[in-house]
Parts: structure tokens; C-alpha cells; sequence
């Protein structure tokens, strides 16, 4: 199915109370699903990502070209944008966690595999030390939600990165069961070099080759390890280097956008606009003037 034919859904609000300042939102997966008779249609959700944590039942997630059956007990992790519906069984419970996408870039960018896990949607097994943490977190989070006690939301916050990290680490750690483990080290020793290459060197605007070189592999198998480790490119990588260091810029300190393009490498600011709006959907000054605003509220 055509990704633009699937409906994109903001989610909620028009009748389960959230403000304008939404960010999270728990309910039982029955309360909805019961609805419609335990079938989801295929949709999306662009702003959000979501964390399933079934308890019982069984069903399919529903993706644009495929089916994947799970079974309790089992956690599903839905990305932003990411096409997805459900066939849940009658008996199924659970919990349905919703949060705002912007939560997910400080924890993506922990860790490569964490930031592979969290591209697409994942049907993790609720087995192991690490998994057997999730549901209960998950309902600590429900009833915290609920609750609204003082400092509520500083403490859904560590909880929310907490979900979502224990789910990820859950989920790496099964997705490369069958791949010799020194290998899937080694290639995150390689991975962590290159970040740290990447720190150094991104003002410079090198080509991947360069890099290549100086992990000691051709540009074609290092793009390949990185893509497997962390969805992205080199040069992908590379751009977000680059667009964390503007954001810094921008937000705290008062150097003109000029200065700020020709300190980041790159010689005709025109361009670096035209890029950091690519990158974030906003223009360095739109981006500086919103971030000012949020800080003086």
C-alpha cells in the first residue's frame, strides 16, 4: 500500500480530555479496541510513538506488506510514521502507551543499536532480565499518568526513556541472537570510532571515503555496518552531527546565523540555511526564534 493512502492520525484529545501541552497518554488496550471489534485499520501516527504491552491474548500487527503474529506476554514498539493496524484476539490485555516523537532523538542518539531498534515497528518477547522489566514499568507509568501527583511529569519523563530504553536494549539484544557475537561487537566498536570521527571531523565536511580510511575498510562495507546498525548513512550521520551543533548554537549563544554557517564548514550561508531546514522542517533563525520563545515561557 502507498504510504500517502494511509490515514495519519494525531490521536486523542477530542475526547479524552488532553490539553494543548499533550505529551503522553495510557490506556488499557481493550478500551479502544473493544470499540471496533478488536480490528485496528492500518494508519499512522507522523507526531507520536507508541509502546503496546500485551498481558494476555495474542493477534497481528498489521504492517503496509506484511503480518507478524505475537503472543503474550509481548511488547510492541510502533515508530513515528510507521504504517501499522492490529488483529487482537478477545481475551487480549494490555497496556497502550502514546508519546510525542520528540522524546526519541536524545535516545536514539545513546546508542547505534538502540537507534536501529526505534526506526521501524518491533514485536519484542517479554523474556529475559532486561524484558521482564518493561510491563511493570509500563504500569508504573499508567498509574503515575493517572494519578498527577506532585512532579509527575519530571518523573514520567525518566520513566518514558526508561521504557523505551529497556525495550530497545530487549530487542537488540534478541534481533541479533543468530549473528556471532564478536562480530555484532566488533562492529559497534566500529560504529563508536566513527562517531567519535564524526565529532572531530564534521565541520570539515568529508566524504565518507576519509572515513573509511581511517577505520581501515572500503566506503561501501563501512556505509553497510552503519546503515545496519543505526538505519543511517554515514553522511546521515554526519548531518546530524552537524545540525546538533547549529541547534546548540543557536539556542545558547547570540552568534549570527552567518558566523554560526561559517564556523560549521560550510562557505555560502544561503545553502546552510537551505540545509538545516531540510534536516528540521524550519529555517536557523524560525528554529532560534521558537527555542527563545520555549526558554522565556
Amino acid at each position: 500500500m502507498d504510504r500517502t493512502n494511509v490515514p495519519n492520525y494525531r490521536l486523542y484529545r477530542e475526547k479524552s480530555g488532553e490539553s494543548e501541552g499533550f505529551w503522553l497518554h495510557s490506556e488499557t488496550l481493550p478500551l479502544r479496541s473493544r470499540l471496533h471489534n478488536w480490528e485496528i485499520a492500518l494508519h499512522r501516527h507522523e507526531a507520536l510513538f507508541q509502546v503496546f504491552v500485551l498481558e494476555a491474548g495474542e493477534g497481528e500487527l498489521l504492517g503496509a506488506r506484511e503480518r507478524r503474529p505475537f503472543a503474550a506476554p509481548a511488547a510492541i514498539y510502533v515508530a513515528p510514521g510507521a504504517a501499522h493496524g492490529f488483529r487482537y484476539a478477545p481475551n487480549a490485555d494490555g497496556l497502550v502507551i502514546t508519546a510525542l516523537a520528540d522524546r526519541l532523538p536524545p535516545i536514539r542518539a545513546s546508542d547505534p543499536a538502540i537507534s536501529t531498534f526505534l526506526a521501524r515497528a518491533q514485536i519484542v518477547p517479554l523474556s529475559g532480565t532486561e524484558a521482564a522489566l518493561v510491563g511493570p514499568l509500563a504500569a508504573r507509568i499508567h498509574e503515575e499518568l493517572h494519578r498527577a501527583g506532585p512532579g509527575s511529569d519530571i518523573l514520567l519523563e525518566a520513566m518514558v526513556t526508561e521504557l523505551v530504553l529497556r525495550l530497545a536494549r530487549a530487542g537488540a539484544q534478541a534481533g541479533g541472537a543468530g549473528e556471532p557475537a564478536a562480530t555484532r561487537e566488533r562492529d559497534r566498536r566500529r560504529v563508536h570510532a566513527l562517531i567519535t570521527l564524526l565529532s572531530a571531523h564534521c565541520r570539515e565536511h568529508r566524504p565518507v571515503g576519509f572515513y573509511a580510511e581511517k577505520l581501515g575498510l572500503s566506503p561501501a562495507h563501512l556505509n553497510r555496518i552503519v546503515r545496519r546498525e543505526t538505519g543511517a548513512s554515514v553522511q546521515e550521520l554526519a548531518s546530524r552531527h552537524l545540525v546538533r551543533a547549529a541547534r546548540r548554537e543557536l539556542v545558547f549563544t547570540p552568534t549570527p546565523v552567518q558566523a554560526i554557517a561559517y564556523s560549521l564548514g560550510f562557505q555560502d550561508p544561503a545553502y546552510f540555511n537551505r540545509f538545516f531546514k531540510r534536516q528540521t522542517g524550519m529555517t536557523p533563525g524560525a528554529f532560534r526564534e521558537e527555542e527563545r520563545r520555549k526558554i522565556a515561557a
